[in-house]
């Protein structure tokens, strides 16, 4: 039974459409990676699956129970941790302070504490006095990861992790991450940079207008340069 198992999902936001029946799964331990060029449904996709965007139809089944439009507090509640795009850091409160909120609010129980978050992140412990809003991009982003470990999730929605980073900060959030998945963190990413996701996935989707287009073994895309172009190259 797959951990996470989302069946022919539609998702609108109004009267546009976005999603048409997206179908995925991620086995528990995997590192499952959703590719596709930008506005083809990947953050979509993961807001379908945290219910944030609840699907219009199809399923989202969660360790073998039916989730679908479950309140996205609940979904974490439940073991799905979401890490946005757009960060979301409290901006006015320090890099301790967030970490405190999310601790107070896990409902779950789990290895993650300030000392494990600050042994995969020590630059966080360095700056556990400033103020989330005087971080750099980098830095913001290993916060709003750090911050969603500490509610011990089974499940980690990543996405776009890289965007908008220096590339020795992505080359050093891709060893972070890659050290989660290595400690068998079961995780779903939503990303444009090829070479990020390749570097870490087991499994790939690739979204095409809001539909899967292909699906299969990452190794495939490593080894394929010409499918890897035609399916991702603009």
């Amino acid at each position: 039974m797959p951990l996470l198992d989302v069946r022919d999902v539609h998702a609108a936001y109004g009267l546009s459409r976005v999603l048409f029946g997206v179908s995925l799964q991620v086995a528990r331990g995997e590192c499952v990676c959703l590719l596709g060029r930008n506005g083809v449904g990947k953050t979509t996709t993961m807001r379908a699956i945290m219910g944030l965007t609840p699907p219009t139809a199809g399923q989202v089944r969660w360790q073998g129970r039916e989730v679908t439009g479950w309140a996205p507090h609940r979904a974490a509640r439940s073991g799905v941790g979401f890490v946005p795009e757009d960060r979301r850091i409290f901006a006015d409160l320090t890099v301790w302070e967030n970490l405190e909120v999310a601790q107070r609010a896990a409902a779950r129980e789990g290895r993650w504490n300030f000392e494990s978050i600050y042994q995969l992140f020590p630059k966080l412990r360095e700056l556990s006095a400033r103020r989330g809003g005087n971080l750099s991009g980098g830095e913001q982003q290993m916060l709003t990861i750090a911050r969603t470990l500490m509610g011990s999730p089974e499940l980690l929605l990543l996405d776009e992790p890289s965007e908008g980073l220096a590339p020795l900060v992505v080359e050093h959030l891709l060893e972070q991450v890659r050290l989660l998945r290595d400690q068998g963190l079961t995780i779903l990413l939503a990303e444009q940079g090829v070479d990020f996701s390749l570097a870490l996935a087991d499994r790939v989707y690739v979204l095409e207008k809001g539909s899967v287009r292909h699906s299969g073994p990452a190794e495939e895309l490593r080894r394929d340069e010409a499918l890897r172009n035609s399916l991702l190259t603009i």
